[in-house]
């Protein structure tokens, strides 16, 4: 393994350790829903998920922006790695069905609530504004932030598949739970591992900082989110529906 390669190697696996060491967002002790999730109603927590739900809904889109540069930079083998991600995502290997229609469908089944037709809270459309400016900068910059994504992907949803958990008292619907174990188990770890890989043929230590740059940009911006979100799920107020009442 040559040098910058083992360099690169040093530096994703600090920027890992920061995910669990700077940001409170991704830690269950700390991360501001959990903090309050004992005091908060079921359809505060309810309103969350929906709110989180958006996330994976729009990351087709950022990824095909990230793929587009990499194209264009002939970095072929991130090419080949984000065409993939992007595929699965779509449903390459859940008989077409995409993996946010296994997260939706599920949560809906569950929860009883309405997830697919969510729109996003000032929180969630802040966060969305946020990363398309990210998605817009040049190739290190985004293959940083697309990376800061793969590699939070798991701490994140294990935060939300215990969220769900405390609402269902583990009667999670077989659809939503094979979405959570491939995710957790398998896919995020494949994406995370493949994506650091293929960059790791093309960046030099001199990108290195751009890359960082990216990847920070992108936590940040996840890390208010989440603080926003427990902000407003604390003055979140709805008419409770006969589906929601039913869970009390």
């Amino acid at each position: 393994m040559t040098n910058h390669l083992i360099d690169f190697h040093h530096l994703t696996k600090h920027l890992n350790q920061l995910i669990s060491q700077d940001y409170l967002a991704f830690s269950i002790t700390e991360n501001p829903v959990f903090r309050i999730v004992n005091e908060r109603s079921f359809t505060q927590i309810v309103y969350v998920i929906q709110q989180y739900s958006i996330f994976p809904k729009e990351l087709v889109s950022f990824t095909e922006l990230a793929r587009q540069k990499a194209l264009t930079a002939g970095w072929n083998s991130v090419v080949e790695e984000l065409t993939e991600n992007i595929a699965e995502e779509m449903g390459s290997t859940t008989q077409g069905v995409s993996h946010y229609r296994l997260l939706a469908e599920g949560l809906e089944e569950g929860l009883g609530v309405p997830v697919k037709n969510t729109m996003p809270s000032i929180a969630t459309s802040k966060l969305l504004t946020t990363v398309q400016l990210i998605f817009e900068q040049q190739l290190l910059y985004v293959l940083g932030a697309t990376y800061a994504i793969e590699a939070t992907a798991i701490p994140e949803l294990t935060l939300i598949m215990q969220l769900v958990e405390c609402l269902l008292e583990d009667a999670m619907p077989t659809n939503l739970h094979y979405f959570f174990s491939k995710h957790l188990n398998e896919w995020e770890l494949e994406h995370e591992a493949g994506l650091r890989t293929s960059v790791a043929e093309y960046i030099r230590p001199e990108q290195f900082e751009e890359f960082t740059t990216g990847f920070r940009q992108m936590i940040d911006a996840m890390e208010v989110w989440w603080q926003e979100l427990a902000q407003e799920a604390i003055v979140f107020e709805v008419d409770f529906s006969p589906a929601i009442a039913q869970k009390y």
